[in-house]
Order: C-alpha cells, then sequence, then structure tokens
C-alpha cells in the first residue's frame, strides 16, 4: 500500500513539473503559452492567483525570446509578448477582455520589483529587442545609421507602459553600447525623458529614474594615487 501511494504521489509531482517545463519543438508551440496566460485570467479567482500560475508560461514566453537563436522562434516569442502586454491587434488575433486583465496584472508585477532594470519581466523583453537592434547592426551598418533606428521620445510617450518601459530600457543598452557623440545624444534623450515623463505613467516613471540614475552615477575615485 505505502509502495502504491509512493508510486502515485511520484506520478503526480512528475506531471506537475512536465506541465511546468517549457517544451518547444517548433515556433508555433509557444502559441499555447500564450493561450494559457489568457485562459488563466479567466478562471483565476484573485489578482494574486493570476500572478502566481502565469509565471511559469510568462517565463518561458520571456526566456525564449531573450535566449533563442532561431529567429522564427524569437519572432513568435515576441509576438506573442507584444499581445500580452498590450500591444495593438494584427490580423488573425483579437484582442478581448482576457488581454486588458494579464497587461494590468503585468503592470502590477513590475512595480512589485525593487531593481526593474535587471529584475523584470520588461528587463529580460528589452534585452531581447536590444539583441535583434545588435543583430541588424552587425557588418557594414554604421553605429550612427543604428543609433537613428532606437526608440524615439515621441513614440515612448504614446506607447503603453509596458512596451514604453521596454523602449526605454533599450535606450540603456544603447547607452551603454555606444560611445562618443551618439553616446551623448543616447544621455540627452534619456535626461528629456527623465524629465518630461509623468507620474501619472508609474511604471514608465519609475523605469526611467532608476535608469537616470543609473548612467549618472559617480565615478569611484581612485585613492592613494
Amino acid at each position: 500500500m505505502k509502495t502504491l501511494i509512493f508510486v502515485l504521489s511520484f506520478l503526480f509531482i512528475a506531471t506537475s513539473w512536465a506541465e511546468d517545463t517549457c517544451v518547444i519543438h517548433e515556433a508555433q508551440d509557444l502559441y499555447k503559452y500564450q493561450d494559457q496566460i489568457l485562459a488563466l485570467a479567466k478562471k483565476a479567482k484573485t489578482p494574486e492567483a493570476l500572478k502566481n500560475e502565469m509565471q511559469s508560461p510568462l517565463r518561458c514566453l520571456v526566456e525564449t525570446f531573450k535566449d533563442s537563436d532561431d529567429m522564427l522562434t524569437k519572432y513568435v516569442a515576441g509576438s506573442c509578448l507584444q499581445r500580452l502586454m498590450g500591444g495593438p491587434e494584427i490580423q488573425g488575433f483579437k484582442k478581448n477582455r482576457a488581454h486588458d486583465i494579464v497587461f494590468q496584472s503585468l503592470i502590477n508585477q513590475q512595480l512589485e520589483q525593487s531593481d526593474l532594470l535587471t529584475k523584470s519581466e520588461i528587463s529580460d523583453f528589452a534585452q531581447g529587442k536590444w539583441q535583434e537592434y545588435i543583430d541588424f547592426c552587425k557588418g557594414s551598418v554604421t553605429e550612427l545609421l543604428c543609433s537613428e533606428l532606437l526608440p524615439t521620445n515621441d513614440r515612448i510617450k504614446v506607447q503603453n507602459e509596458m512596451l514604453g518601459a521596454t523602449s526605454m530600457l533599450v535606450l540603456k543598452s544603447a547607452y551603454h553600447q555606444f560611445s562618443g557623440e551618439t553616446k551623448r545624444k543616447i544621455h540627452q534623450q534619456i535626461t528629456k525623458l527623465y524629465r518630461e515623463t509623468s507620474k501619472e505613467s508609474p511604471l514608465k516613471r519609475r523605469v526611467i529614474e532608476q535608469i537616470y540614475r543609473e548612467i549618472n552615477k559617480p565615478s569611484i575615485e581612485l585613492r592613494g594615487s
């Protein structure tokens, strides 16, 4: 009897683990994780329950977008995340109330994080976005031309909380990547965002404050020289 209970317990744990594992055989498999999150939005009894239950499929999408080397897989993961983060409707994918619930849950989750620059879903999403940018700029494309393709302040202002904050984080990566005149212009752009981003956009405001502090840290002076 004890052996039977042990076996059943093991199978239950193994099944639960399998359900939480990110299994992707082809890019289209990612849609099931998007659909799983949207289904949770419809049946979760509390916001806290939704936040906890969506973590596994959400991490699957985010980490796939950030780390995948396959262009199609990366594209599908990014498209799923764009929609969950409040992006516009596209042909074949209609938004509904579940999208709005997930979007608000994602904002709340980010606002609970103390370090939005490195330990949040938007920071991982921005890393994936930045990698796309770097891949495009390899080779003969000049730094000046690449800098012209960065998110503009006008675009960031009209983007929603999640996507606007992500664009800000892409600018941060560009600031650390580039040098000279390009770096100076990006610093000016970030400074302008810092001055103009309203507290009525709490996520974007918090992100730009953290970025502004990071890029304006005083250099450490060497002592004893």
